[in-house]
């Protein structure tokens, strides 16, 4: 062998190797750019919806605007760990409700509702991520704004749990409860989400009257099915 077929030898995986390492360079910039971007996009849409909603006269305007910014701010949070992560096809639903309870409790100004928290870590696929963290923002803030009316006192709690083949998420309150003529105190909106977003996750949503009080248990198959 002489000496130029030597170097085209060795020289060859020294290439393959610097075209993978600028093809990771390159994935790993448009990352960057889509997180930049939907970042942006959503910061966006939340200061549109704040700006409308201040400009708002009508009370249920305001307070469809204000609930739909939530959604949005809850979309945003599970973005952000999302892309915070090493893992990206896993995603940490109980770091995830920390984050939320310290923005939606500060956002509803409520220093007379105590939130404590109970959780496991649990890990559900990043597919998940959305629709479960729109379950769980939806009934925090239902309990946050209609469980303590009128500056009632009280705690909520939140437990997330593996149980079997069940991921458990639990938000439980002593607020007023469920009505005597057994309407339920949030919006209807608000329980139609959850109950639409459940079968989308194939989970199983349980509600318990406490008296005082309201349960709602999220049970989450691991497998994906019952």
């Amino acid at each position: 062998m002489d000496d130029l077929s030597l170097i085209r030898k060795t020289s060859a995986p020294l290439a393959g190797r610097d075209d993978l390492e600028h093809a990771l360079e390159q994935k790993t910039a448009l990352l960057h750019e889509v997180d930049h971007r939907v970042k942006n996009n959503l910061q966006l849409i939340s200061a549109l919806l704040l700006l409308q909603s201040r400009q708002a006269k009508d009370a249920d305007v305001k307070h469809a605007l204000k609930s739909v910014l939530e959604r949005v701010n809850a979309v945003a949070t599970v973005h952000r760990r999302l892309f915070q992560d090493e893992d990206v096809q896993r995603f940490d639903i109980s770091a995830f409700i920390r984050d939320l309870v310290s923005d939606a409790v500060g956002a509803s100004g409520r220093t007379d509702i105590v939130v404590r928290l109970n959780l496991e870590r649990i890990d559900i696929p990043a597919a998940k991520a959305t629709p479960l963290a729109l379950v769980i923002n939806e009934l925090l803030c239902n309990a946050l704004h209609h469980a303590f009316p009128e500056g009632r006192e009280g705690h909520i709690d939140i437990t997330t749990a593996r149980e079997g083949h069940d991921f458990r998420i639990e938000i439980a309150d002593d607020g007023v409860g469920i009505s005597s003529d057994g309407a339920e105190s949030a919006p209807c909106f608000g329980l139609s989400i959850v109950r639409l977003l459940g079968q989308q996750l194939r989970a199983r949503i349980e509600t318990e009257n406490r008296g005082p009080g309201h349960r709602v248990t999220v049970r989450l198959p691991v497998n994906g099915v019952h």
